[in-house]
């Protein structure tokens, strides 16, 4: 969102008073934003967004094994939603893959940046898949997979798409097409993805400044900034519409393949669709359901907000600017900070929004 301080000081003058521009600023926290590469990628290893991974010999492309309770999955959907869901977790597919990042590269971006990037490995890259079909209704860690591959960039080989991944793809583009030329909607653009992928773009990341969200729990840290942008006791607040309209017009949930989403993150304080996505994480792992009750909730809301605190992000992806097509949402990738200094991506939580 900004540069610098002194950038951000510039760009919020024009809205806020001087006190307000002072608490933002105060609050203003790093994280790595991905931004295309103007003249191709960097090599196999390199940051990308979407396409396929480079993987070592031995690394395969990870599937996502038949549910247990393929049922428990499907009845969170409707009826149609639910009859998919089945078809797809039955196949047991490959995850789609979603993000590289090159660690040495979010290494060297944030030399001399604070302590971002100091709990990563030094070396290597991460690896994010996802099942973008089911995945939105199964919050969790087994809708999702997380490699740290730490094998030199000279030993890797830039993968095919998996056939049966590929075949999929090309079901969902077909019945697409279909339906869209029933109701006499435009075709999809050829190049677009699909729940199954999509299309390659290689990326450079760049730290940004950015003040926290008002769900996130970084906002707890900030009294004076969370009083200020409460709701006033006939509902209005002009900082408050101000400073949510900073957050829209810089995030904005689909942009298009000219307009590079940046509501793409690697690391910092997450931008939530609603509440903040660790809450989420807590309670799938802490009480194995995607919801609790408002009574539970409310019951259980000190020990819930205390573990919320110790997650942290890994990646947030938009999933419009992902399929570079019509798309809602925002999936987090989501560690423990004692998993991720134990290097345990295994236990990644991934929530859709």
């Amino acid at each position: 969102m900004f540069d610098t301080p002194a950038d951000a000081q510039t760009q919020l003058a024009q809205d806020f008073s001087r006190l307000q521009v002072e608490m933002v600023v105060e609050a203003l926290m790093p994280a790595l934003a991905f931004r295309p590469r103007p003249n191709g990628g960097a090599g196999l290893g390199g940051t990308r967004i979407g396409g396929t991974p480079d993987l070592p010999p031995g690394l395969a492309w990870p599937r996502r094994a038949k549910p247990a309770d393929i049922e428990a999955i499907a009845a969170r959907g409707n009826a149609e939603a639910g009859e998919e869901m089945r078809r797809h977790l039955r196949k047991e597919l490959p995850y789609a893959f979603f993000a590289q990042v090159d660690l040495d590269e979010a290494r060297e971006r944030t030399r001399g940046q604070g302590t971002l990037a100091d709990a990563l490995p030094g070396h290597g890259r991460l690896l994010f898949f996802y099942d973008l079909s089911a995945g939105p209704w199964d919050n969790g860690s087994e809708s999702a997979r997380v490699i740290w591959d730490e094998s030199p960039r000279e030993g890797l080989a830039a993968q095919a798409l998996p056939p049966d991944l590929g075949a999929a793809a090309e079901e969902h583009r077909a019945e697409i097409a279909r339906v869209n030329r029933e109701f006499k909607l435009p075709l999809p653009k050829p190049d677009s993805g699909t729940p199954y992928g999509g299309p390659a773009r290689p990326m450079s990341l760049h730290v940004i400044l950015r003040p926290p969200a008002i769900e996130s729990l970084e906002m707890e840290a900030r009294p004076a900034l969370k009083s200020a942008l409460g709701r006033h006791s006939n509902g209005e607040n002009r900082f408050r519409d101000s400073y949510q309209a900073l957050f829209s017009r810089a995030f904005d949930c689909y942009h298009g393949a000219a307009n590079p989403g940046r509501r793409h993150q690697f690391l910092g304080s997450p931008l939530p669709e609603q509440s903040d996505p660790r809450f989420v994480a807590e309670v799938v792992s802490r009480f194995g359901v995607q919801h609790l009750s408002r009574e539970a909730w409310t019951a259980r809301r000190p020990e819930i907000e205390a573990g919320a605190r110790s997650w942290r992000l890994l990646l947030q992806i938009d999933v419009g600017d992902f399929l570079q097509e019509n798309g809602e949402g925002t999936v987090y990738f989501l560690i423990r900070a004692a998993d991720l200094a134990d290097r345990r991506f295994d236990r990644v939580v991934a929530v859709y929004q």
